[in-house]
């Protein structure tokens, strides 16, 4: 019997939440060099990244890294209203940021970043299978803030993991925003079809 959700998520950080301290370092290094990769790549100007929360992978030396060459640079904003809405404000070196009522870090007064303005959108997840199907936290801030998106090939979106955070094919919900592709610490893998033959 297939699990459900709920439980997937909670293996899922589990696993992720086993790995040693020199495991998350090593892999968090790997995952930061794949992204700088992928970036100088799709010769990105602007990036949405996140903040690390309960076990992800921490971007934020490739992030400020990017930032000091030049690269604008965006974190995620809850609002406060009934919508559960998300946007991205601009992060800089001097950005102050303060903690969410999840506990994760947002940028202070700084201005609103429309999703097209990106060319790369980096992902958090609890899990993911090789058909970019994606399983977050629950909430749906990111189907809900990408929606208008869905169907574009810009911004590029790039789920951030680990490989152990790789699961069977998930059964994907109308309202759900799939992966371009994802980055771990073995490189950067696109997705081709969301369901398997």
């Amino acid at each position: 019997m297939n699990p459900t959700r709920s439980n997937l998520r909670q293996q899922l950080r589990t696993l992720r939440n086993g790995l040693t301290v020199a495991q998350r370092s090593a892999h968090d290094a790997a995952i930061g060099g794949n992204l700088l990769e992928l970036a100088k790549s799709r010769r990105a100007g602007a990036i949405a990244g996140y903040w690390p929360f309960n076990g992800e992978p921490d971007i934020t030396p490739f992030c400020r890294q990017m930032m000091a060459a030049g690269c604008r640079l965006a974190l995620p904003v809850i609002k406060g209203d009934d919508a559960c809405r998300m946007d991205f404000h601009a992060w800089r070196e001097d950005t102050v940021l303060a903690a969410n009522r999840y506990g994760i870090l947002e940028p202070q007064n700084t201005e609103l970043l429309p999703v097209p303005a990106f060319d790369m959108l980096l992902m958090p997840l609890v899990g993911y299978d090789r058909f970019g199907n994606r399983l977050g936290m629950g909430a749906g801030y990111y189907d809900r803030c990408l929606v208008s998106i869905r169907d574009l090939e810009s911004p590029l979106r790039v789920g951030v993991a680990y490989s152990l955070q790789e699961t069977a094919p998930v059964e994907a919900a109308e309202w759900d925003v799939p992966l371009h592709g994802i980055v771990n610490e073995h490189g950067w893998f696109a997705f081709g079809s969301r369901q398997p033959e």
